[in-house]
């Protein structure tokens, strides 16, 4: 059963140092937190610290539908379940890339990781098939502005596969 914690405001981690622990801890290379908003991090950081609790076969890592989002999170809530963890998961506000929301919910799974890691080894791209966790749908255009290109199911397609 997992060990439940709370942000209580004494500690949080900013950005940066939240984006190099996610980095780092699993092998990836995002550049903003809203990044992790497809849901597929967290999936793999609950598929670290509670193996079995989620099938990470399941989980879509490369995202570029809300579709495929809300697959991912519909797969974290089950894993919560699961595990035992009593905690809402904001995913219209993480699907929508709130960043206050995309920072809140990270600080939260860092302390809530730091807390249920006992230590194992993991290789978290071994784990993903090499598959990248960074979504294509967030680039820098030719102006240096960034774009969403974050697409929608086409009416009459199963699923928003097209």
């Amino acid at each position: 059963m997992a060990v439940h914690v709370t942000l209580n405001g004494t500690f949080l981690y900013n950005r940066y140092e939240l984006l190099a622990w996610l980095n780092e801890t699993l092998q990836t290379s995002f550049t903003k937190v809203e990044q992790a908003c497809t849901g597929a991090a967290y999936c793999q950081l609950m598929d670290w610290l509670f193996p079995g609790s989620l099938d990470l076969s399941r989980v879509q890592f490369q995202c570029d539908t809300i579709m495929h989002s809300l697959h991912n999170f519909t797969l974290l809530q089950a894993a919560f379940r699961k595990a035992g963890v009593i905690r809402h998961i904001p995913i219209e506000s993480l699907m929508k890339r709130n960043s206050a929301v995309a920072l809140t919910f990270l600080q939260w799974f860092k302390i809530f990781f730091d807390e249920n890691n006992d230590g194992r080894e993991y290789n978290a791209l071994e784990a993903r098939g090499g598959q990248s966790l960074v979504p294509a749908d967030l680039g820098v255009s030719r102006t240096g502005v960034t774009q969403r290109v974050f697409r929608e199911p086409m009416l009459g397609t199963s699923a928003g596969r097209y």
